[in-house]
């Protein structure tokens, strides 16, 4: 069996999104685009490629006339489905709501880059007021930790508290959701919900 060339870039999606400047492995999807795509399709999973956002990553296949629902083809779920808690939901909902404002500031930046006391600073209305805050920071960068993971946000550089919320967030939530989302987060504002 020949591995074909641009295997290591299949590898690397199945791991997560791959960005612009993630070398030869973006450079391998540009060029092999079709092929790889032939391939996920085989599993119902599709690619996205959005170079204006210099990101790449898989997903379940979609409807043809409903991008935002998944493509019945009976086959099972490749990664089972975990709700986020409250307090990591809610941190979503507000970095897309970030990142969309950022985008139509179009400040000339590239890329959206907050501190881990800024983004605290974000969710600390929709959080009930504890008069522990030190264990309130430590939970929160708990969560934020948890995007982290989930490749929602991107640690700049080693030891920095400066994170890259990543535009996947945006492919995950799109903008009617996030409307939605707001307006039910805000009647939960201020509950006790971890």
């Amino acid at each position: 069996m020949t591995i074909p060339p641009y295997a290591p870039s299949l590898v690397r999606l199945l791991k997560g999104p791959v960005y612009a400047d993630s070398g030869d492995a973006w450079d391998l999807i540009l060029r092999h685009r079709s092929s790889i795509g032939d391939y996920f399709g085989q599993i119902g999973l599709e690619l996205v490629v959005a170079e204006h956002d210099g990101l790449s990553f898989v997903r379940r296949r979609r409807r043809d006339d409903d991008d935002s629902a998944l493509a019945d083809d009976g086959l099972p779920e490749l990664v089972a489905k975990r709700e986020l808690p409250y307090t990591a939901s809610l941190l979503c909902v507000l970095l897309v709501e970030e990142l969309y404002r950022f985008e139509a500031g179009s400040s000339g930046e590239s890329r959206l880059v907050l501190d881990r006391a800024k983004i605290r600073d974000l969710i600390a209305p929709y959080l009930p007021k504890k008069t522990n805050e030190a264990k309130q920071a430590d939970a929160l960068d708990a969560q934020i930790n948890r995007l982290v993971q989930y490749g929602f946000l991107r640690p700049i550089g080693t030891g920095s508290t400066e994170l890259e919320v990543t535009k996947l967030l945006k492919y995950k939530i799109s903008a009617n959701v996030l409307s939605e989302a707001l307006e039910r987060l805000t009647t939960h504002a201020g509950t006790d919900a971890e």
